[in-house]
């Protein structure tokens, strides 16, 4: 689960609302290496006051494992069976329908059965959306695709602590044209600049323009290209945004510059423009984090307001007995998470409870080893850039 699943021709397996949300947003074939959601938790009476879930943001760049298996599985094309022509005759010899012959009237859902329904699909977006947050970075990038992330400054700003990242990279075929994407909370994957290559110090930096070259002839009606066969499915089209030269000079470094807000990711990759390989990594400049003895628990924005957050866990004992849970308003839920051999988890939550329009949330892990806490602030109006 947690990974970004193949593009190119593949693209028909991802959800129909995924590809219209990422339009040209890029895409890559999924490493081999897989993230996993441990677990995720629902409070009752969970609410959602932002238009995150409206607002294009389950998207990436072909992205979750839900995509994959809710979408992976196609539906084979229907096709009309033939007809022939009834001879006349028949056709004044159609028995006449009767009351007893139609079918029972279907069933119209009660209000409770469409609340219940709206609720399972808000809680499966929610879900899609938690997974492709938890696998963005090397498990989502291509193998032997590698992206980084250096922090190069910090400038205080009207708007906030402006963060500049340069980013550098390795296992891109050279010469390799490559697209920046980006992902903000709240917003869809979107490719924000081209013409990008790596140098041969392994940095991203500008390309020249490259030289304009004559669109091949269309082939010959009926044909076929080399290699594919009847009915074969069309390479997908390369992949473009604004080119870098509009506002960088040839060999300069891309550079990044952002607000963050505390716990806030900031999420790019960097995509071939024939869509064959990528890697996406992400920084968090203002972390919000708890420690113990070892043990560490960060929090994660998910959305704008902490509508949904992440839990990510390193340190841990994978075989120490431990409560792993949320406190809120005096109501506690067990998030139920567990390391992996390498210690490592992440689980999800949305904080809000019923009657509360902001809160503060305490998560904590108790056991004989470690017992780190970390505390988070949420509610309409709580994003603020650091």
């Amino acid at each position: 689960m947690g990974h970004l699943v193949g593009c190119g021709s593949r693209d028909r397996t991802a959800r129909d609302d995924n590809r219209r949300r990422i339009a040209d947003a890029g895409e890559f074939p999924r490493g081999a290496r897989q993230g996993r959601l441990s677990r995720f938790v629902y409070p009752e009476g969970m609410r959602f006051l932002s238009v995150f879930l409206t607002g294009g943001a389950v998207a990436s760049l072909c992205l979750s494992s839900l995509a994959q298996t809710a979408g992976s599985q196609t539906q084979p094309q229907q096709t009309a069976p033939a007809t022939t022509q009834a001879p006349a005759a028949s056709q004044q010899t159609t028995p006449q329908l009767k009351l007893e012959d139609l079918p029972p009237e279907p069933h119209t859902p009660t209000p409770e059965e469409e609340a219940a329904a709206a609720a399972a699909r808000q809680r499966a977006q929610i879900q899609q959306l938690a997974i492709s947050e938890a696998a963005w970075g090397p498990k989502a990038s291509s193998p032997g695709v590698d992206l980084t992330m250096k922090e190069t400054g910090r400038q205080k700003a009207e708007a906030g602590t402006m963060v500049t990242y340069r980013l550098s990279a390795k296992g891109f075929a050279p010469g390799a044209r490559l697209v920046l994407l980006r992902w903000p909370l709240n917003q869809g994957v979107a490719a924000v600049m081209d013409g990008i290559v790596i140098d041969a110090s392994g940095n991203a930096v500008c390309a020249a323009p490259a030289p304009s070259s004559s669109a091949p002839s269309a082939p010959a009606e009926g044909s076929n290209p080399p290699g594919k066969g009847q009915g074969a499915a069309a390479p997908a089209a390369p992949l473009h945004a604004t080119p870098c030269t509009n506002t960088m000079q040839p060999n300069a470094p891309v550079e990044i510059t952002t607000t963050a807000a505390k716990g806030e990711a900031v999420r790019v990759a960097l995509v071939s423009e024939d869509r064959k390989s990528g890697a996406a990594a992400s920084a968090v400049p203002f972390p919000e984090t708890g420690e113990d003895r070892g043990c560490k628990l960060q929090v994660l924005l998910g959305s704008k307001d902490a509508e949904l957050v992440l839990i990510e866990g390193d340190g841990f004992k994978p075989d120490m007995p431990f409560t792993l849970g949320a406190e809120t308003f005096g109501q506690k839920v067990m998030l139920g998470a567990k390391p992996d051999p390498q210690g490592h988890f992440v689980a999800a939550m949305t904080p809000y409870v019923a009657g509360h329009d902001s809160g503060d949330t305490v998560v904590f892990y108790q056991s004989d080893v470690c017992s780190p806490t970390v505390s988070f602030h949420w509610g309409k109006g709580s994003y603020k850039a650091e």
